[in-house]
């Protein structure tokens, strides 16, 4: 004859959080050690009481979450910094600090659906609607305002009369024996009901959501996306004093990659100024290409000031071969190229301060290449 099957155990009701707490010694004292205990809210030291390991949850929530942090930066700086970069403000493609509320975001989310889930496919193992705890008589009151401390088999074995003396010994009342729920899987009947009550909780949400916005249009938060305060480009606004909506930027204000010029003359860029390009094969090369197609025109290819334009270009080209122009400094001749000089406009909009200098290393060889030194030749 086959032996009984042991009960799920045996489960006790105390009065209060305390008397909860001074009960589980004295229930393991008498040789019970796998114990459970039901409160209506959390009680500080009920884990340590029982025994319970720290929960593993918390470590792979934040192990999830910085999953997603990371995650949404990489898509973002993938995004912004390679795939389709935008100059915005004249911010850096990577200005991680825009990708901070989509990084938090999508840590939210991550450590979300990581406690939930986890919490209850891994850990709890739930759904479980079979519990016996759900159809005792003291599941109103643990859900209320008593404490309930439930002494469960060990390795299939439990002396319910031991077990029954224990919490009532111990201040316990309302003591019953929970029977073994039943072990066999779930049938079809229960995962119909099962998805069923989940496709309508989803339905009910969903029609109830819909029907919320088209009954309350206006009301906060709801209006919040839809009616934003802006200003439309060019448009007056009375925020500011000077009635515009769009302001000038501050004095002194310098767009990102681009050095102001702060020299007011030549002579004075000539003083500052310090060529920072080294006199290398490729700078001339380089300087040599720009100085054909931007200079020579009017300076010629050897910087003599003779322009291949007919007599109907009236002005008069500046000798770069002149001793006034080899005895400059560079700073000089950059600033020229910079800001222009009588006919000759600024090219700073065409060329980058490097190939300004580049063309100033290149009229030094040209200038150079005209008066030879009897070194140079050697």
């Amino acid at each position: 004859m086959p032996e009984p099957e042991a009960p799920f155990g045996v489960l006790g009701l105390y009065p209060t959080a305390q008397a909860l707490l001074e009960a589980i010694p004295g229930i393991k004292a008498r040789g019970f050690s796998n114990l459970e205990a039901y409160t209506p809210f959390p009680v500080h030291g009920l884990e340590e009481a029982l025994g319970l390991k720290k929960s593993r949850l918390g470590t792979l929530v934040f192990i999830m979450a910085a999953l997603g942090a990371v995650s949404a930066f990489l898509f973002e700086w993938w995004t912004s910094a390679v795939d389709y970069p935008l100059v915005i403000g004249g911010k850096p493609f990577n200005s991680w600090q825009a990708f901070v509320p989509v990084m938090f975001e999508v840590t939210v989310l991550f450590a979300t659906f990581t406690a939930g889930l986890g919490m209850l496919f891994l850990f709890n193992k739930l759904p479980f609607f079979g519990s016996p705890i759900l159809g005792s008589k003291a599941i109103r009151e643990t859900t209320k305002d008593r404490f309930g401390l439930l002494i469960m088999p060990v390795e299939g074995v439990l002396d319910v009369e031991a077990a029954s003396a224990a919490l009532l010994e111990t201040g316990g009342s309302g003591v019953e024996v929970l029977a073994a729920p039943d072990s066999a899987p779930p049938g079809l009947g229960w995962w119909l009901k099962t998805l069923s009550g989940i496709a309508a909780a989803c339905v009910v949400a969903g029609f109830g959501t819909a029907w919320a916005i088209q009954i309350y249009p206006t009301l906060p938060p709801m209006v919040h996306m839809e009616v934003q305060p802006r200003l439309d480009a060019q448009k007056a606004d009375s925020f500011f004093a000077d009635g515009h909506g769009m302001q000038l930027p501050p004095v002194g204000t310098v767009a990102r990659g681009y050095m102001p010029l702060l020299a007011k003359s030549p002579e004075e860029a000539g003083k500052e100024l310090i060529n920072p390009l080294p006199v290398t094969p490729a700078v001339l090369q380089k300087g040599r290409d720009l100085f054909n197609n931007h200079c020579a025109v009017c300076h010629d290819r050897l910087g003599t000031g003779k322009p291949w334009l007919t007599s109907a270009y009236t002005a008069k080209p500046a000798n770069l071969q002149a001793s006034t122009y080899r005895e400059a400094p560079d700073g000089y001749i950059y600033y020229v190229i910079s800001e222009g000089k009588g006919a000759m406009p600024s090219y700073a909009a065409d060329l980058s301060a490097n190939d300004r200098w580049a063309i100033v290393d290149y009229v030094r060889a040209l200038q150079r290449s005209q008066h030879a030194e009897p070194e140079d030749v050697q």
